[in-house]
C-alpha cells in the first residue's frame, strides 16, 4: 500500500476515534444528570394540589360562580377522605348552595351530617354544628342583605322571586332548628344542640314573615328549656351543669315549675354560717394571694357570741365551719391553666363574648363540679371543658384544707 494511502487512513482512524469519545461523554452526561438539577424538580404533594383546588373553588366563590365552585369541592370530597379537607369543603359547598338558591341540596347535605352525628364517627357532631352554623350565617346574611337595601323580609309585595327565595330560606332553617331539637334530647349532645337552636330560632325570627311569627321564635326556646326541665332531664345540668339544686337565677330564668324541683332540707341552719364569715374571708382571699406559693389560709371568723342557740346541734358542729369558701375570682390561685378550643361553629357564626363559669374547688385543688354558666350559649361548652382540667392552690381554714367555690371568666374574641 503506498504510503499517502496509509497516511490517510491514520489520520481517518484518529478522527473516528475522537469522534467517538466525544459521543460518549455525551450521552454519559445525559444518563446522568447532576445532583442539583434532579434536587430543583419533585412532584408536588397530594396535600399541596388539594390546597390548590381548595383555593381555586374558594376563587369561583370569590367572582359568584358557584356553579364551578361546587362541581370543583364536590369532585374534591369523592377524591380525598382527610378530616380537615371534608370539614372545610363541607362549609364551603353548604354556602354555594346557599348562595346559588339551591336550597334542595343544601337540605339534603345537610341531612347527611344529621344522619352521621347519630353514629360513633369522630368529629361528626361538630361537622354537621358547622354545616347548620353555615346555614344560620346565610340565614342572617339574607336577613342583613334587604336591610341594607333598605327592604323588609316580610314585606308581601317583594317580586315573587325574592318571596319564593326568603321561604325556601325559612324552610331550610326550620329544619336545622327541628333537627337540633331532636339532637338536645340526647344528654351528652343537649348543650351544643340547645346552643345550636337558640341561635337558629333568633336568625328564624329575624326572616319572620310579621311580628306575630317573630314572637312565635322568640318563645321556641323558653318553650324547649321548660318542656326538658318538666319532663325531668332538666337542662340546667346540660347547659350549666348545675347541681341537683339548681339556684334561684335559674328557676327565675327558665320558669322552671316548683313542683319539678327538689325539696330543700335543712336550708335555715346553712344561711346562718354562711353570712357570718363571708365578709372575712373574701378580705383575705382577694389580699394574700399570688405573693407566696403556700396554700392559701383563711383564718376561720370569729365565733359569733350568741346567747340564744342552747337547744340547737352541738357546738362542736357549729364551731366548725365545713361550708366552702366563697374566694371570687378564682384566677390568681390557679396553678395550672387550659385554654378554651374555639368552637368551629362559633367561628362560622362570628359568635363571641365573655363567658363566666362558677366552679367548686375541693381540698386539694381540683375542680370538682362545674356550678353555672353565663355568656354566649355556644361557647359555654368549651368553657366548660377548659376549666375542668384547671388546678389551684388549696384552700385552708384552722389549718384544715376545705372546699371553696368561685368563677373564671373566659374571652372568646375572633
Amino acid at each position: 500500500m503506498p504510503l499517502n494511502v496509509r497516511k490517510f487512513y491514520a489520520s481517518a482512524f484518529g478522527i473516528l476515534s475522537v469522534f467517538i469519545s466525544l459521543v460518549g461523554v455525551a450521552q454519559a452526561q445525559t444518563v446522568s444528570p447532576s445532583p442539583t438539577l434532579t434536587a430543583t424538580i419533585q412532584a408536588p404533594t397530594s396535600g399541596d394540589v388539594m390546597r390548590e383546588r381548595i383555593s381555586k373553588a374558594k376563587a369561583y366563590i370569590a367572582v359568584r360562580n358557584y356553579n364551578a365552585a361546587i362541581y370543583e369541592l364536590e369532585n374534591i370530597r369523592k377524591e380525598s377522605a382527610d378530616t380537615a379537607v371534608q370539614s372545610v369543603t363541607s362549609v364551603l359547598l353548604m354556602n354555594s348552595y346557599l348562595e346559588l338558591g339551591d336550597y334542595k341540596r343544601a337540605q339534603d347535605f345537610l341531612n347527611q351530617f344529621y344522619t352521621q352525628q347519630k353514629s360513633t364517627k369522630p368529629n361528626a357532631a361538630a361537622n354537621y354544628a358547622a354545616v347548620a352554623g353555615q346555614i344560620i350565617k346565610g340565614a342572617r346574611s339574607r336577613a342583613e342583605r334587604y336591610r341594607a337595601l333598605g327592604l323588609n323580609v316580610a314585606d308581601r309585595t317583594l317580586p315573587l322571586e325574592a318571596l319564593n327565595d326568603l321561604e325556601k330560606m325559612r324552610e331550610t332553617l326550620e329544619l336545622v332548628i327541628t333537627q337540633s331539637k331532636e339532637i338536645s334530647q340526647t344528654p351528652a349532645k343537649s348543650a351544643d344542640a340547645l346552643a345550636l337552636f337558640e341561635e337558629a330560632t333568633s336568625s328564624r325570627s329575624m326572616l319572620a314573615r310579621d311580628d306575630y311569627d317573630a314572637r312565635a321564635w322568640k318563645e321556641q326556646v323558653a318553650d324547649l328549656r321548660e318542656q326538658m326541665a318538666v319532663n325531668g332531664k332538666v337542662v340546667l345540668s346540660a347547659v350549666n351543669e348545675t347541681s341537683a339544686n339548681p339556684s334561684p337565677d335559674f328557676v327565675a330564668a327558665n320558669n322552671v315549675p316548683p313542683s319539678s324541683l327538689p325539696q330543700p332540707t335543712e336550708i335555715k341552719q346553712t344561711q346562718p354560717r354562711e353570712t357570718e364569715p363571708k365578709p372575712a374571708e373574701k378580705n383575705v382571699v382577694e389580699t394574700s394571694v399570688v405573693k407566696n406559693n403556700t396554700p392559701i389560709f383563711v383564718p376561720s371568723a370569729p365565733a359569733k357570741e350568741n346567747p340564744k342557740p342552747v337547744a340547737e346541734t352541738p357546738k362542736t358542729e357549729a364551731s366548725k365551719d365545713t361550708s366552702p369558701l366563697d374566694a371570687g375570682s378564682l384566677l390568681p390561685f390557679a396553678t395550672k391553666q387550659s385554654t378554651p378550643v374555639y368552637p368551629p361553629a362559633a367561628k362560622t357564626l362570628r359568635t363571641k363574648g365573655v363567658v363566666r363559669v362558677d366552679v367548686t374547688i375541693s381540698e386539694t385543688g381540683d375542680v370538682t363540679e362545674v356550678q353555672k354558666t353565663s355568656g354566649p350559649p355556644m361557647l359555654q361548652a368549651a368553657a366548660k371543658d377548659a376549666i375542668r382540667k384547671w388546678k389551684f392552690k388549696p384552700f385552708v381554714r384552722d389549718g384544715q384544707p376545705v372546699k371553696a367555690i368561685g368563677y373564671v371568666s373566659f374571652n372568646f374574641n375572633l
